[in-house]
């Protein structure tokens, strides 16, 4: 029997570890280096041997977006393979929303073999340093390196909360050397308890706050990561008879709930209020939604309880003031320990109190709601189309299963007042205002093929839909049917941008011809509804009001039926 027979190449290696961390999808761009493992593949299913399903993305900005979106779906770390540096750069913007999404990716990419490369310092070049602001681990295997470990190691650290991506260069050497026999070890489960009588004390503090409280607000962006944890907070929030303000980051509450007044938008100040009206603020695995700081503060005297996973946020505490209560761990393993503690609290005086409160929020949250579905009627025949009238129509062909991923940070106002989500994973945004336009359209495609049987919609700016590189990412949804709904808020300009230089420098910047001139209006848009159609999706565009709502009932036919739809939508520019 030969050596080789009883040898693992590199290639070999990497298949197994994806095959033992339980890695169905390969998201890849391909490239000299990726041929050892895209060869490993086919042989695999020639032998009838378990390999991951690959998924060609022609642009790797869409692979790496389309395992952001799959990781989302599934809660599963993913990985992705691209060509050496050019690749990664490729990758751009995309992977700082993995950052930023807390998202779990092993991205690997082969390393430049161009001898003794210099930058412009004279220094040795440092493919790893591409991405090194943006990952939590970066690696380049080497020759003597035992694949299979090094996997493992990866996938810890991008699993271990708070969750994010790691970068492994890989030397075409290692890919097609023989390196021994290797030990292929189980993906590592980790994750914070609070094990501790010191951490239970600490929860007890914080139950006795709460339940003194006169007029609690919980403050949650991300929490809705894990599932499981909306109804242990919805039983929290329903004990106390408080106030829940979650973002559009995740699912994480029940907007229709009686106690949640709505989605704080990315870039909106509806529910600002609450924080300076409130007594005590429990603060949930939180982030401010938008780009700055809130304008509003705690009162001085307000009580402020804090429960994150990285409750510094990199060093910066919320509005500058540390918490009265910190407490560091997983919020999905606190929740059901603080519902118990509280539990054991209650006296028929104080659940009385609760109840009365209850009543009064709910009587305030069917206010709210029938004020909004007021003004989206009363818009139902602006033209161009009104953002509420639009938001209010999808809300009518969405189902409470439907997956929304969604990036449209000017009307996301319109999406917080008129779209409800009700189920745990059906609501995802890329996670942070710092992060880079165009992530819906491949995250969508990664969401459909994590979720096959349910219908994904994605939101996104008529900016954000070019940024996306829509080409490649509905010609992959075709390819691999994976077919998703996109509706474009096409208001044909910057228009976040065009408010900022509206807000700095007077209406007349940007009025008129001038708008086109710096640059914030798009004139003559692309027909999107075209694009579409020549990746052999559905395409529409849609001006008239009374025509929105069946184009978008259409759409959804078309997409239940096998293809992916696109209904471009001319709303008004604010």
């Amino acid at each position: 029997m030969g050596i080789s027979e009883h040898m693992l190449n590199g290639a070999e290696a990497f298949i197994e570890s994806l095959n033992e961390h339980g890695v169905d999808h390969l998201f890849l761009n391909p490239g000299i280096d990726i041929v050892p493992i895209q060869g490993t593949i086919a042989t695999y299913w020639a032998l009838g041997k378990r390999a991951p399903k690959v998924v060609l993305c022609t642009h790797e900005s869409v692979a790496v977006a389309a395992a952001h979106g799959y990781a989302m779906v599934s809660g599963k770390p993913q990985v992705v393979a691209v060509f050496q540096d050019v690749g990664t750069l490729q990758g751009g913007g995309a992977i700082v929303n993995l950052k930023y999404g807390r998202i779990p990716v092993i991205l690997c990419a082969g390393r430049n073999t161009t001898p003794k490369r210099i930058n412009w310092l004279q220094e040795l070049s440092d493919q790893r340093k591409i991405v090194r602001d943006y990952v939590k681990w970066d690696h380049e295997l080497g020759v003597n390196e035992d694949v299979s470990s090094v996997m493992k190691q990866a996938f810890a650290i991008a699993t271990t909360e708070p969750c994010g991506p790691v970068y492994l260069s890989i030397p075409p050497e290692v890919m097609t050397g023989k390196i021994g026999e290797q030990s292929v070890y189980g993906p590592i489960k980790s994750g914070k308890t609070i094990p501790s009588e010191m951490d239970m004390e600490t929860l007890r503090q914080a139950a006795e706050i709460l339940v003194d409280s006169e007029n609690p607000l919980i403050l949650t962006a991300y929490s809705g990561r894990h599932p499981e944890s909306v109804g242990p907070l919805v039983e929290l929030a329903e004990m106390l008879g408080a106030r829940v303000l979650t973002t559009d980051l995740r699912m994480n509450f029940p907007s229709t709930h009686p106690l949640c007044p709505g989605i704080d938008a990315s870039r909106g100040g509806d529910y600002d209020h609450y924080i300076e009206e409130s007594d005590v603020i429990l603060m949930i695995d939180y982030d401010f939604p938008g780009p700055m700081e809130k304008r509003v503060v705690p009162r001085p005297d307000a009580k402020i309880i804090h429960i994150d996973i990285e409750p510094l946020k990199r060093g910066k505490p919320l509005w500058s003031r540390l918490p009265n209560i910190l407490i560091e761990a997983d919020s999905n393993k606190v929740l059901p320990a603080l519902n118990e503690i509280i539990q054991r609290q209650l006296t028929d005086e104080t659940g009385s109190r609760f109840r009365d409160r209850f009543g009064q929020l709910e009587a305030e949250h069917r206010r709210l709601r029938d004020k909004r579905r007021a003004v989206a009627k009363k818009e139902a025949n602006q033209r161009p189309i009104s953002t509420e009238w639009l938001c209010h129509c999808i809300n009518e062909i969405a189902d409470e299963d439907a997956v929304l991923v969604h990036m449209i940070p000017s009307n996301a106002e319109s999406l917080s007042h008129q779209i409800g989500r009700t189920k745990p994973g059906t609501l995802f945004s890329w996670g942070d205002s710092a992060g880079s336009m165009g992530w819906p359209l491949g995250a969508s495609l990664g969401a459909k093929l994590a979720a096959p049987v349910k219908m994904v919609i994605c939101l996104i700016g008529d900016g954000g839909f070019i940024y996306g590189c829509p080409v490649a990412t509905l010609w992959a949804a075709s390819a691999y049917k994976a077919p998703f709904l996109t509706i474009v808020f096409n208001n044909q300009s910057y228009n976040s941008i065009k408010e900022l230089i509206r807000m700095h420098y007077g209406e007349s910047s940007v009025s008129g011809e001038m708008g086109f001139e710096v640059g914030t209006d798009i004139r003559m848009p692309p027909d999107f509804a075209m694009v579409a159609k020549s990746c052999g999706a559905y395409g529409e565009t849609v001006d008239d009001p009374s025509d929105l709502l069946p184009a978008l009932r259409n759409a959804v036919d078309q997409v239940q039926g096998g293809k992916a739809a696109v209904i471009d939508v001319r709303i008004r520019d604010r």
